[in-house]
């Protein structure tokens, strides 16, 4: 007969080490879907296994538990059970509070992990190197973009701002947007078609099957296109009309083509009045249609039913970096996304209805080490 004690038991133990094991495999080198799948899935493997043993050994975890004084006690287990919790409690304020020691050993990972990444990855990953420093005075900042399954060719912008919401400088926005100089006119050859995914990520797609495309290299600040970015163009052109052209936005040195790669890229904080800014990147792509935001859903929407095939909307990512903390690197976390058709530049959380454009991006991080 099974003894489910002694199962229980040996599996935590061995759910234990392997644990163990991916979690330093983790902390030391680069990122790998492998070891990260293992360490998931047989992390809530363990919590199940943990939760079973914990029942058929309910007796003994009960007088482990006792906190009974020496003199009062009623087992051998009450100065270790209230050490063990104590030590434990300890450990995790620390955590919380980012005990220096603590913050140290982290960053010490994220270099073994960053070198790592270098060595090993070098052959896998290309990486285009932007430097834009060069044009302004003030710190410098580094951006490692890596790129996600839905890239395309999509815009984008990095931008600063201060702890009050107020917009300190633009970091890099791709060209179209910064300049409104948008020279493609895309339509469908059957206007009674709707889409409802991405026809680009079909294996051998071609583009004429169910396109038209109307190119003029001189064309430039024809059209207005808020749904590209909503949340920057809000934030850096007040009062916003769509049926004017795009102001100047003042973003010369700031401006540059998309990078169709994984890049890095340098620039300058050129204020520095202050020490922590909240960093905002915003990016979207035309075409990537889902079922939600399908070709047909918005009829009486004129920008999104227009000619842009917006699609679904942009995504925005943030981190609030700090240039006086022992902290160096922050990872991007995406927090929202903008308008549909770029009516308004509010940030909106519910995420629910975004399936491809949340894989854009894969990760982004702002390195201030130079500083």
């Amino acid at each position: 007969m099974l003894n489910k004690r002694t199962l229980a038991t040996i599996s935590v133990v061995s759910l234990f080490a392997i644990l163990i094991t991916t979690s330093i495999l983790m902390f030391t080198q680069a990122y790998t879907t492998t070891v990260a799948l293992t360490h998931t899935v047989l992390g809530f493997t363990f919590i199940g296994f943990g939760v079973w043993h914990g029942v058929n050994n309910f007796s003994a975890i009960k007088k482990y538990l006792s906190f009974s004084t020496p003199s009062k006690a009623k087992t051998k287990h009450g100065l270790p059970s209230i050490t063990a919790v104590g030590l434990t409690t300890t450990l995790l304020v620390l955590c919380l509070v980012s005990f220096p020691p603590f913050l140290a050993l982290h960053f010490w990972g994220t270099q073994l992990r960053i070198s790592d990444n270098n060595a090993t990855q070098a052959s896998e990953l290309k990486y285009n190197v932007l430097n834009m420093a060069q044009n302004f005075d003030g710190r410098s900042i580094t951006i490692d973009f890596k790129k996600g399954t839905a890239f395309h060719w999509p815009q984008y912008a990095m931008w600063l701002e201060d702890e009050s919401g107020e917009t300190v400088q633009a970091v890099y926005v791709t060209k179209g947007v910064g300049t409104n100089t948008f020279k493609n006119t895309v339509t469908l050859n059957n206007s009674e078609l709707t889409l409802s995914r991405n026809p680009f990520d079909d294996e051998g797609f071609v583009f004429e099957s169910i396109f038209s495309e109307d190119y003029d290299e001189s064309r430039s600040n024809n059209k207005f296109r808020p749904e590209a970015l909503p949340i920057f163009l809000h934030r850096f052109v007040k009062d916003i009309d769509v049926s004017e052209t795009l102001p100047q936005l003042k973003l010369d040195g700031y401006t540059g083509a998309t990078q169709f790669e994984n890049h890095i890229l340098t620039q300058k904080v050129t204020d520095e009045s202050r020490q922590r800014y909240n960093i905002y990147f915003e990016i979207n792509q035309s075409f990537d249609f889902n079922q939600y935001y399908s070709s047909d859903r918005f009829p009486d929407d004129a920008i999104y039913s227009g000619d842009g095939f917006s699609a679904q909307p942009s995504v925005l990512y943030h981190a609030t970096i700090d240039f006086s903390s022992d902290q160096k690197f922050y990872a991007m976390s995406l927090v929202g996304h903008g308008h549909h058709s770029g009516r308004d530049g509010e940030i909106y959380t519910n995420m629910e209805n975004l399936t491809t454009a949340k894989n854009i991006v894969d990760r982004i991080i702002i390195d201030l080490r130079q500083n």
